[in-house]
């Protein structure tokens, strides 16, 4: 299933607002992102020089994912960027932040140096590509901020480009891959969907699903079904939070066949927050 449109994702919204008036700050929040991604997700280059229809650029990063058993990030070069259509991005995803209520200056300090050129937004995208943790850890200790929010800002300017990728790959390297990162982008998962007794992991980023280990923990990847236990909210049969006691980290699962109502895609993890209430009572970590 391909993610919808910027304007059937925010008709979703506006009719998971009305339903779910407690989650409508979240809600809000990721409207303004769609709508601050919407030139690059409006474009088939998705914010790069590349034509994405050309089925040997998918073919070649999916033979080295499975070369390597690295996912296809790792090999996308950062110079395929458009750097205008980025920092057009930018601009508008940390003008979103700012209007949703962050008050500190961080946010508009970054902007300055990106568009002073004294922080490079092609090797911020780099960074992001690669998983480089270091490099995040250090803006944030100078913006004296969380890497992961500076992050967040750098994942939407290539979430489109993306999921462009999720939904052209050969679904068989989806069902092979059979790791707990994201194949596509290499996130850790946060949700997991069961689908005919087989869990598919859910990204969060990419929109990739892929399958997985029954007994797999996502965080420190501990396949022992002895240490590997679940919580299930009362009177919510189709709700689980898987959690393993080596780490302690937890995966929200969802049982597509108990559902009630389907899930939107993309929604996945915004609409089970119950579950990480209940995984954070019981003292469980988040990846």
């Amino acid at each position: 299933m391909e993610i919808a449109s910027v304007d059937d994702q925010i008709a979703v919204i506006d009719r998971m607002i009305k339903d779910r008036p407690d989650l409508s700050n979240p809600l809000e929040l990721h409207k303004k992102i769609l709508e601050a991604q919407r030139q690059i997700r409006g474009s088939p280059k998705k914010g790069t020089n590349l034509d994405w229809a050309d089925k040997s650029i998918i073919d070649d990063l999916q033979r080295k994912a499975v070369k390597s058993g690295q996912p296809i990030a790792i090999f996308i070069d950062s110079s395929i960027f458009d750097s205008k259509a980025l920092l057009h991005t930018i601009e508008q995803v940390i003008g979103a932040l700012i209007e949703k209520g962050v008050k500190e200056d961080w946010p508009k300090n970054l902007l300055d140096e990106v568009k002073r050129g004294e922080t490079n937004i092609i090797d911020l995208v780099s960074a992001a590509l690669k998983g480089d943790v270091e490099y995040f850890n250090r803006h944030g200790e100078r913006f004296g901020v969380s890497p992961a929010l500076i992050l967040f800002i750098v994942n939407s300017l290539i979430q489109p480009c993306l999921e462009e990728i999720s939904k052209r790959v050969d679904p068989s390297f989806l069902e092979r891959w059979w790791k707990a990162p994201c194949p596509i982008c290499g996130r850790r998962p946060m949700v997991a969907m069961l689908r005919a007794r087989k869990r598919h992991l859910s990204c969060t980023l990419c929109g990739a699903v892929y399958l997985a280990d029954l007994f797999l923990c996502v965080n420190c990847e501990n396949v022992d079904p002895y240490s590997l236990k679940f919580l299930a909210p009362e009177g919510h049969p189709e709700f689980r939070v898987d959690f393993c006691e080596k780490c302690m980290h937890y995966l929200k699962v969802v049982d597509e066949s108990r559902l009630k109502n389907p899930i939107p895609r993309g929604f996945e993890d915004m609409m089970t927050i119950d579950l990480d209430l209940m995984a954070k009572r019981a003292g469980l970590i988040r990846a």
